[in-house]
């Protein structure tokens, strides 16, 4: 048996154990069947190539035989028992039987055990020829549907990490994990690693369609969960990221995810900022147009000019597939939050609240609580006065004006500081010349 042809298997007996284990399952005599006898003649002849496609045609008798309960476990025995064992030179070449007889094992009894075999076989393998077998290996478990699908995702958890680090392979095994955690509705395992994602996708070393698919395709799996839409929110930002500094045709290429982050801007309640989506270069291009109009609105706006944009577009909103209630409230929101930063350390008063936030004056409270717990300010409220105080508001945009007015505080502050410290030193020679007029009068 030369080292270009040798089987995976522990010499020709294992090869005889699984023509045996397919003959059953087609429903031969175990032994006396044709598919044994045959196999075992190619086996004499060592025409292993001929034995692997064998087993591959016959894949099928094996899936039906499963389906009905009568498909015998010899393979699975050996396996525990350690006698199938990896070897160099395996048949690496063959790829096409090999994808074949992976399907073969993936519908046996104890398909993990067989498929850790078959981990520990890539393991050694050519490295040319890893992504063919790992792809190979990959398709029936994601093709299979939601059944056994924790079995399922430990068995491509233990390739991916039995893969190097550094392996571009991981890359093909990370979006079966995904797929296959998408549709049995196993996200939540998945989603708490995606903090990690972008330091692997640098590891793994992919190529830029392949990290701008990887994006959009958590965006899509994450958001059809309807769980999971802020975190589908930030992996399409990431997407569409990834065409800044693009071409015109590039960034056509992304007009409709653009149209997709803004809309789902507006949608998710939990999306104050709009800073970082309108700086897309993807998002400017869709300039000239309406949607691109109402999200400068968003960034940096005021209610009231919400409410002339819709006037003067009657209809839009409905037709985007948007909430006006739900607009109205977050552009309130942000709204109370630029009033709020035009004002810290300051006092405004409920009337001025009630009317940039088109609200009657007896709801200026609940809108200030709702201000403050999301986030965007820290105000106490005087009844008494009927003033909100400011202590901290967001910015929504950080332009050169918030930058020229941090500048001047930092320069405030150096100046106190400068201050503070000459009084400090003042007092240290005041002390010190006392000190030394106490010490004259002892001596004296």
């Amino acid at each position: 048996m030369s080292s270009a042809s040798v089987a995976f298997f522990s010499g020709d007996q294992s090869a005889l154990e699984l023509a045996n284990f397919i003959g059953v399952a087609k429903g031969e005599q175990a032994e006396t069947g044709a598919f044994f006898q045959s196999t075992k003649q190619l086996l004499s002849e060592e025409k292993y190539t001929e034995v692997l496609t064998k087993f591959a045609n016959e894949s099928a008798a094996l899936l039906e035989a499963t389906e009905k309960g009568r498909t015998p476990n010899l393979v699975v025995e050996r396996w525990e028992k350690g006698e199938i064992l990896s070897r160099a030179g395996s048949l690496w070449h063959v790829a096409a039987d090999w994808q074949k007889l992976n399907t073969l094992l993936y519908v046996t009894a104890d398909f993990e055990s067989l498929y850790n075999l078959l981990i520990a076989l890539i393991k050694d393998a050519q490295p040319e020829i890893v992504p063919k077998l790992v792809n190979s290996i990959i398709q029936p478990i994601v093709a299979s549907g939601t059944d056994k699908a924790h079995l399922r995702l430990k068995v491509l958890s233990n390739l991916y990490n039995n893969l190097e680090s550094n392996s571009p392979v991981r890359y093909d095994v990370f979006v079966a994990i995904l797929n296959v955690a998408a549709e049995a509705g196993e996200l939540d395992v998945l989603v708490p690693h995606l903090l990690s994602l972008d330091a692997w996708i640098a590891e793994w070393g992919v190529a830029l369609n392949q990290r701008r698919a990887l994006y959009l395709l958590i965006s899509q799996k994450l958001e059809q969960s309807g769980e999971y839409t802020r975190e589908a929110y930030e992996f399409l930002l990431k997407y569409l990221a990834t065409f800044d500094n693009g071409d015109a045709k590039a960034l056509q290429e992304a007009k409709d995810a653009a149209i997709r982050a803004v809309k789902e801007a507006f949608r998710i309640p939990a999306v104050l900022d709009f800073e970082d989506l309108f700086k897309l270069q993807a998002v400017q291009a869709l300039k000239p147009s309406k949607l691109f109009d109402l999200l400068k609105i968003f960034l940096d706006e005021s209610l009231k000019q919400y409410q002339e944009f819709v006037k003067a577009n009657p209809g839009f909103v409905d037709e985007h597939g948007l909430s006006e209630e739900d607009n109205l409230t977050k552009m309130r929101l942000l709204s109370m939050a630029s009033l709020a930063a035009a004002n810290v350390q300051g006092e405004v008063g409920y009337d001025t609240i009630a009317q940039t936030l088109d609200v009657p004056e007896d709801e200026v409270e609940i809108w200030v609580i709702n201000v403050i717990r999301a986030g965007l300010m820290d105000a106490k409220m005087n009844q008494l006065k009927r003033t909100v105080v400011v202590g901290r508001s967001v910015h929504r945009v950080f332009s050169e004006t918030e930058w020229q007015q941090l500048n001047d505080k930092l320069n405030a502050w150096k100046a106190n500081l400068k201050d503070v410290l000459q009084v400090i030193s003042n007092a240290k020679l005041i002390a010190g010349s006392q000190g030394a007029t106490i010490e004259t009068v002892i001596t004296a």
